[in-house]
């Protein structure tokens, strides 16, 4: 046996028993890169693109590429851009795929019977599931009304979905608080959610839907409110209308660190580097970006507790 071949095999041991102790330790591989490209089967990369692209939909960017790759569960990115183009009638036909995507992504009951593994995932999905309420209808509401609702209620469902897929095991997740029984989980808050920005153009949709969700909304925006304000719209439209000023109320913002998905420029908002932020801007990264958890450089510039405050506001300016 040559030496290369050896090695070869010692490489791949290293690689299983990284993925091995991912799944039980449940956490995540860490990669940076400034690319996001759909990635067939990769959970973590269709979360992160899904956020991304409803966060550029909302910036008035354009939508990430795609390919014959992409997810079909991506749709709603696309759904939210109609929607805020004012096509209800084509955002509501996408949304119908993306439903009937989430749909076939659900065990049958045949499948269990074929695979008994699969019941765990079907009971959890199904009873989840069956707890969302229905879109409100009638003459006297709005189709935008509908429509935004039935968007929540995807992002809901879509997320379910995903976390189902990346979970080592579905025992002990609690679905509607979106934590873990028992040890901290990096899958704890875990969640699709609109981009802050509709806090100031949609506010009253927002409050709809977090009415006719309840407890199922959990967090549907992501300003970065502080813990416990997380669905106070009055701090989040002033968040969106003026995030300079909104965010530099000091708070107990959880101190994170970027992995999964990271890139450059959340790299450089943790750390609190304001001339970074500014090369990596100009250089061409997208602060809209999301990672694996859905956060992006602006989340991670707020857990940095060194950047003096004219600095923050710059940087502030910059990622939002």
């Amino acid at each position: 046996m040559s030496m290369r071949t050896v090695a070869a095999g010692a490489a791949a041991l290293a690689v299983a028993a990284g993925i091995g102790a991912w799944w039980l330790n449940g956490q995540m591989p860490s990669t940076a890169t400034e690319e996001l490209s759909p990635l067939p089967g990769d959970t973590l990369v269709t979360f992160a693109r899904i956020q991304t692209d409803m966060n550029r939909a909302a910036a008035g960017r354009p939508a990430l590429p795609g390919d014959q790759n992409t997810d079909p569960l991506e749709g709603i990115g696309p759904a939210l851009r109609e929607f805020l183009a004012g096509n209800t009638v084509k955002a509501a036909h996408l949304l119908d795929e993306v439903e009937a995507e989430i749909e076939s992504r659900v065990p049958t009951e045949d499948q269990v019977l074929a695979d008994p593994l699969l019941a765990d995932k079907e009971e959890w999905l199904v009873s989840y599931f069956e707890l969302l309420p229905e879109p409100p209808t009638g003459k006297t509401v709005k189709a935008e009304t509908t429509v935004f609702v039935r968007l929540a209620l995807s992002l809901r469902k879509v997320d379910a979905i995903l976390l189902a897929d990346l979970l080592p095991t579905l025992k002990g997740f609690d679905l509607v608080a979106r934590k873990a029984d028992g040890e901290p989980s990096v899958f704890n808050g875990m969640a699709l959610r609109f981009p802050c920005r509709l806090a100031a153009s949609h506010r009253p949709l927002l409050e709809e839907a977090a009415k006719t969700l309840g407890p199922l909304a959990g967090s549907l925006s992501d300003c970065p409110a502080p813990l416990g304000r997380e669905n106070d719209f009055a701090l989040l439209e002033r968040i969106a209308r003026d995030p300079a000023t909104a965010l530099m109320i000091p708070t107990d913002r959880e101190v994170v660190e970027p992995r999964d998905l990271r890139t450059a420029l959340m790299s450089a908002a943790a750390a609190g580097n304001l001339a970074a932020i500014t090369r990596a801007v100009k250089a061409g990264a997208d602060p809209q970006r999301a990672d694996a958890r859905g956060r992006t450089a602006l989340h991670y510039l707020l857990g940095n507790r060194t950047i003096s405050d004219s600095e923050r506001i710059q940087a502030i300016k910059l990622l939002y």
